[in-house]
Parts: C-alpha cells; sequence; structure tokens
C-alpha cells in the first residue's frame, strides 16, 4: 500500500500539561512579587528562506503605509503555538458557535457513508456505524425484516423571534408515491424543473420538490429507468425527485420540536457539505407567502422549508434536505483530544496573559525589513484548501487492521499541525485549477486562486521581542523557541501559504536583560542610555530544564521536542525527492469525453495513513 503524503504532519501532544509556577491570580501576584524580576528584549534577525506572503491588500503581501513588515500578531501567534508545544502547554478548543478556539475549533464533524465494503474495506465500519444511526429493521408484508429509514420528513421552520423548529409532517415517513422521476414530475405538473445540475429545494407553488444529487443527458421515466444498461445508470445521473406539500405541515405548536442550538450551529459548521445549506437556500417560504397559500393567520413564523431530521431519545440530532444527509459523529474534537491537567494553568497562559486575570508579559513589535524587498512576480497560486479533519486517516493516530474514525473506541488525536519545510517553486496554479476559477467566475461563485506578490527568499526583517516580569525557568521556556533542544539547523513557518512551501524563515535572537541599575542614568556616550545588556541564554535553558525533571516531566517533554526538532529541521530539504514525500495529494487530471476533469488521488479513496515524522525522515 502506498503511503500517503501531505506537507504537514504532527507534533504529538504531551502526555500531561507542564503546570505553570503559580496557580490562580493570587499566586500570579506572590510569583511576580517573588520569581518574575527579569525583564528585557529579544533581537530578531529574521531571514526568508522560501517565498513569503502575509495576507494584505489585494495581491500585495502586508504592508500598511506601503512598505512590506511582517506583522507583530503574526510573530505573536507563530511563537505562542511553539511555546505551547515546547513548555507541553494545554491543547484546548472552543465550543463557542463561530468562535475559534485557542488550538483547535472543538466541533463535531460530519459524515456520510452509504457504501459497502466494496473496493474500500475501510467502508465497513463507517457503513455499519452510519446505517445504525440511520436506518432499523422492521418486518415488511412479507414476514421478512426490512431496513427501513429513520429520517422523518418534517418542516425547518424560523420563527420571528429567530428561534428554530422542527415541524414534523403529518406522515411519519416518507410516502412511496411522493417520489417520481424528473420527467414525470414535470409532465404531471405541467413545469420545467432547470435546477437538474446540483441539489436543491424549490417550491413550486404550495408543492416542493427535493433533488439530492445532479443530473446530466437525457430524462426518463421511471420504466425506462429501469429498463438502462448499469453503466448507463452510472452516467445519466439523478433521475427522481421526492417533494412534498404544505398541506403535509403539522400546525399544531405543540407538536413542534426544538431545534438545539448546538446542532443547528453544527450544521453551519460542517465544512464538507457540498448540497444545500437548509439557512441560506433560497427554497424557503417567507411568512407572506405562506399566509397566501394557506390561508392561515402565521404571526409567529418567519420562513419554514422542507427538511428530514432524525430525531433521537426524543432530541433532534441532525437534519438535511433528502433522506440520506451527512450526520455529526457523536465525539467532539476534545474527546479524541484529552490530556492529564489540561485544565491546569500552563505556561503560555502565564506567560502570554490569561483573559480577564492578567495581561501578556511579552510584546511582539513588527519586523521592518533591513534593505530593499525582493518581490517575485504576480501569479495565482495553487487553492488553499482548509484544514480537514473528516480525513481521520491524516488527523487521527492509527494502528492495528481496521482505521479509527472519531467514534472508534481509544480515538486519540495526533497532535499540534505543523508544516515541513519545502524548498520548491510549486506555487503556482496549474492550467486545471485556472480553468476551473475562471469557471467560477463566470458563475458568480468565490474564486478557487487568489492571486499573490510573493516576497522572494533572501529578505531580511529585523524584529524585537520585548518582556517584563518573566522569571529565569520562563525566560528559559521562551528561548527554548529558539534552542528547540540543540537544534542546529531550525527554521519556521509563518504567514500563508504554508501547504505549498511559503513561508519559512530563520531566525537569530539576541538576547539582552536590563541591568539592575538600568534607569540610574538617563544619557550614554551615544546618546540614550540603553539598559539592556547582551546576555546568554544558557543558564536560563537550564533552569527551565531543571523545572521539567523537579515536576517529573523531563522525559514526556524530550518525547515532544524530538519531533518538533525533526520536523523544524531546514537540512531537510537538501534530501533527494524530499518535495515528492511531503507533497499534497491534489488528485490527477484526466480526460473524458474531451473535458479535462481532476479525479480524487487514490490514496484518499483508499484511506491511505499519513506516515508518522520518525516514518518519514528515518
Amino acid at each position: 500500500m502506498t503511503a500517503a503524503t501531505a506537507p504537514y504532519n504532527f507534533v504529538s501532544l504531551p502526555e500531561k500539561i507542564l503546570p505553570a509556577q503559580f496557580d490562580g491570580v493570587d499566586g500570579f501576584r506572590e510569583h511576580i512579587g517573588s520569581a518574575g524580576n527579569i525583564s528585557g528584549e529579544i533581537l530578531l534577525d529574521i531571514t526568508t528562506l522560501t517565498p513569503l506572503f502575509i495576507g494584505g491588500s489585494g495581491s500585495k503581501s502586508f504592508a500598511p503605509v506601503g512598505k512590506q513588515i511582517i506583522p507583530g500578531s503574526s510573530l505573536r501567534g507563530m511563537f505562542k503555538n511553539i511555546f505551547k508545544i515546547v513548555t507541553c502547554g494545554a491543547f484546548r478548543g472552543q465550543t463557542i458557535s463561530q468562535s475559534k478556539g485557542e488550538d483547535f475549533n472543538d466541533e463535531h464533524i460530519y459524515f456520510r457513508c452509504l457504501m459497502g465494503v466494496g473496493r474500500y474495506p475501510w467502508t465497513k465500519d463507517l457503513n455499519k456505524l452510519y446505517n445504525g444511526r440511520m436506518t432499523h429493521s422492521a418486518k415488511g408484508k412479507d414476514g421478512r425484516l426490512h431496513p427501513v429509514k429513520n429520517a422523518r420528513p418534517g418542516f425547518l421552520i424560523c420563527t420571528a423571534d429567530n428561534k428554530y423548529f422542527i415541524a414534523p409532517s403529518i406522515y411519519k415517513s416518507d410516502r412511496k408515491e411522493d417520489r417520481i422521476s424528473i420527467k414525470e414530475y414535470q409532465k404531471r405538473f405541467n413545469v420545467v424543473i432547470p435546477e437538474r445540475n446540483s441539489s436543491c429545494v424549490k417550491w413550486d407553488g404550495s408543492t416542493a420538490y427535493i433533488i439530492t444529487g445532479s443530473q446530466s443527458g437525457q430524462l426518463y421515466t421511471e420504466e425506462e429507468f429501469k429498463n438502462l444498461p448499469r453503466n448507463e445508470v452510472i452516467k445519466v445521473g439523478k433521475q427522481f425527485i421526492r417533494f412534498t406539500r404544505l398541506e403535509y405541515v403539522d400546525w399544531s405548536r405543540d407538536h413542534w420540536i426544538a431545534l438545539p442550538e448546538e446542532v443547528r450551529s453544527s450544521y453551519e459548521h460542517d465544512r464538507n457539505r457540498r448540497g444545500v445549506d437548509l439557512f441560506t437556500d433560497k427554497g424557503f417560504l417567507r411568512r407572506a407567502e405562506l399566509e397566501r397559500l394557506t390561508k392561515k393567520s402565521l404571526p409567529d413564523i418567519k420562513t419554514l422549508i422542507p427538511c428530514h431530521f432524525l430525531e433521537e431519545n426524543g432530541q433532534v440530532t441532525a437534519f438535511g434536505h433528502g433522506q440520506c444527509f451527512r450526520i455529526p459523529y457523536r465525539n467532539r474534537i476534545s474527546d479524541a483530544a484529552q490530556i492529564e491537567g489540561n485544565e491546569a494553568i500552563d505556561f503560555a497562559d502565564a506567560v502570554f496573559g490569561c483573559t480577564e486575570l492578567w495581561a501578556s508579559r511579552v510584546y511582539f513589535e513588527d519586523a521592518a525589513p533591513v534593505d530593499k524587498i525582493s518581490e517575485l512576480p504576480t501569479a495565482k497560486a495553487h487553492p488553499l484548501m482548509q484544514p480537514n479533519p473528516t480525513s481521520f486517516q491524516l488527523y487521527l493516530k492509527q494502528g492495528g487492521s481496521e482505521l479509527k474514525h472519531w467514534d472508534a473506541v481509544g480515538a486519540q488525536i495526533r497532535g499540534y499541525k505543523i508544516y515541513w519545510h519545502n524548498d520548491t517553486d510549486d506555487w503556482r496554479a496549474n492550467d486545471f485549477e485556472l480553468g476551473e476559477n475562471q469557471k467560477r467566475l463566470v458563475a458568480g461563485q468565490e474564486p478557487l486562486t487568489k492571486e499573490m506578490t510573493p516576497l522572494a527568499k533572501g529578505n531580511k526583517f529585523a524584529a524585537k521581542i520585548r518582556f517584563k516580569n518573566l522569571s529565569a525557568v520562563e525566560l528559559g521556556a521562551l528561548m527554548m523557541v529558539f534552542d528547540l533542544y540543540g537544534a542546529t539547523d531550525a527554521a519556521y513557518k509563518i504567514g500563508t501559504g504554508k501547504p505549498f512551501g511559503f513561508g519559512s524563515v530563520r531566525i537569530k535572537p539576541t538576547l539582552l536583560l536590563e541591568d539592575d541599575d538600568a534607569y540610574s542614568e538617563l544619557f550614554g556616550a551615544d546618546g540614550w542610555h540603553n539598559p539592556c545588556r547582551e546576555k546568554n541564554p544558557a543558564e536560563y535553558l537550564d533552569a527551565f530544564k531543571d523545572y521539567l525533571k523537579a515536576r517529573d516531566m523531563y522525559e514526556t517533554w524530550r518525547k515532544v521536542m524530538v519531533e518538533l526538532k525533526k520536523i523544524s529541521d531546514w537540512s531537510l530539504t537538501k534530501r533527494e525527492h524530499w518535495s515528492q514525500k511531503i507533497a499534497p495529494m491534489r488528485g490527477n487530471a484526466k480526460f473524458r469525453n474531451g473535458k479535462q476533469t481532476m479525479e480524487l488521488d487514490e490514496r484518499f479513496r483508499q484511506r491511505d495513513t499519513l506516515p508518522t515524522i520518525f516514518d518519514l525522515v528515518k
């Protein structure tokens, strides 16, 4: 089996959290008064090893006053992420709707698996999981057990005060007579259905039709469709639709089922749903039209749209427009990221600040260019794909004969996602991507590619980190971000475009500490008196290591650091075929019927797993 490749890998989470030197607000005050008496700054000499792009205005990298800089906020984000790793920090997510988590967005991942085993053995367990929630067995008229769908028909209602409910259909299940071929529907209702290339929900008077897939080419009646050869069935696409009517709505408010906010927001954030979004689709009916069609007074209703929903233990747990919609795993991402002591105050809380309790004690200035900035010619870049934890074979630890998905027993997230360094020039969009981008623009959709004017490799910047009232241990932890367990050729990742190699920088730090009599004089021989003196960080690095040992955390920390040290190693880019080993799985361009299409990489279809850092570089 061919191993999966990706431009990123994962640094393992620690077995337990390294707690800060204090606990709570009172402890923080006492800590500052006793141990936290070291202040100073770290000068940063930054050199770009690959092209660099930090989102700014249009295609240009960030340049607020006409001069390209690396903003202090970007430096802070990068350093805080590494600082959390080198200090065995907490790994926390955010559950509030539409809010970004500290380390990840804690959400339910959605899936659908209608396939049996077939040529992909990994589907067996997932298909069993899906069918276990979406179907049950019941005896038919023939006395045999048959699968029956659990998804019930209903109507998603938004009330005047923006609350959501499911009004069940008066029928507990979909009626067979309400499933019909598109050709027969058009003839029966004397209408033309133009929306045949994608899923949709559309109202035609008091009747709504629901299409759950695309259709291409000729339309067939049900009888004609039955007689098609098997190979033709696949080509013609979706030939059948369901329809429902306003007369099916159960208008009794007592029968409506409240839609939990978590279920609603989770549906909205399903990153891989390509079909209908029931909250933004244009197929809903508004109150005025509802009242006209039903001849009812409906002052409490804002909109209504057909749906199917899953009710488990008296609560709506999922919904969609068709019968076989995507459902969420029961577990959240955080269920696979359990670490001992995860709620403790960690070093990142202590040094970078803890909201509403104490402020940060480190401050990042913008990195200004040292010389004239060199840019690459403007071009459209490869599409930037979003993190996709639906690919559990990449994001979860694997082992054994069966793949672990998010609801599998013992599912564990692989850790902090870090991008490899890649000294390649492959960042410009290919012909297929440019063609798809043009199609989107013509259709009025969001563009697939983004125009960029990256900064070239070899540009130099100077920046400064100021720190106040750190302890020797905390300063040692901060300097460990640069030491990385004795790394000799480390580089860091910052900015946009990491998947195709952008953003690798080398950073040389110089530690300056304030003298005890820092402010005893205002002027020096060369002008303003500089209160800081250069200092070797070795004693502070040792102080941090001693703290690890005192907490019995050194071995846990060492295991994390050897992984971080290796994935940060710039010298790996000089290895033969390195770019191929960490290439994104973009798929392969194929020509069918004179048209170019992009086929999914077979390693995705097979759910090939991603090697660990040391499996890849051993």
